[in-house]
């Protein structure tokens, strides 16, 4: 549907960039656009409310991997190595869907931690930059995006924490940080 599409990166220390890609993934599905999303590090644990609902839209597609927890999030020890095989299969089907020419949009949910905590190489992500249809909107998210793929991008968003009620001690609240 899109003529030409762009790349976008939302990264930073603050909440919001899978709220921000998600918020994009319903202004396309609500003009007839095919999305796919696909969450890495984010499996074996609770469902966040914005991809309950988008699951529900026809022309949504969302993937996510009961294998991947990020390690901060693990209760008794996780498999680094395990986890680094599962992102790198995850990756492998996540760029064969965004190449296949069946989606607008795709949302790479997390990729940039994984980059950054090197259990995916960089350049497999720029590979898949620059190999995407033209049409293809792109959306990476997550903490610490390498300056290769900056450079690469056509949107940077950069969500920085000002205050935040987690440095009073308060937990993550359903329906607001998930």
């Amino acid at each position: 549907m899109l003529k030409k599409g762009l790349v976008h990166v939302y990264t930073g220390f603050s909440k919001g960039k899978t709220t921000a890609a998600t918020g994009l993934a319903l202004r396309a599905l609500g003009q007839g656009m095919r999305v796919l999303v696909v969450q890495f590090l984010k499996g074996g644990g609770s469902v966040s409310g914005e991809i309950k609902m988008l699951s529900k839209i026809p022309g949504a597609e969302i993937i996510r991997f009961a294998d991947q927890r990020h390690p901060l999030f693990c209760k008794e020890g996780c498999d680094i190595a395990g986890l680094k095989k599962s992102i790198r299969r995850g990756f492998a089907l996540a760029k064969e869907k965004a190449l296949s020419g069946e989606y607008d949009i795709v949302i790479l949910d997390e990729i940039n931690n994984c980059v950054k905590e090197e259990w995916l190489d960089v350049e497999d992500v720029v590979s898949l930059i620059k190999e995407r249809p033209g049409t293809l909107e792109l959306v990476l998210t997550g903490r610490g995006c390498p300056k290769e793929i900056i450079e690469l991008a056509d949107y940077v968003t950069e969500m920085t924490v000002i205050k935040h009620p987690a440095e009073n001690g308060l937990k993550a609240r359903r329906g607001i940080e998930f």
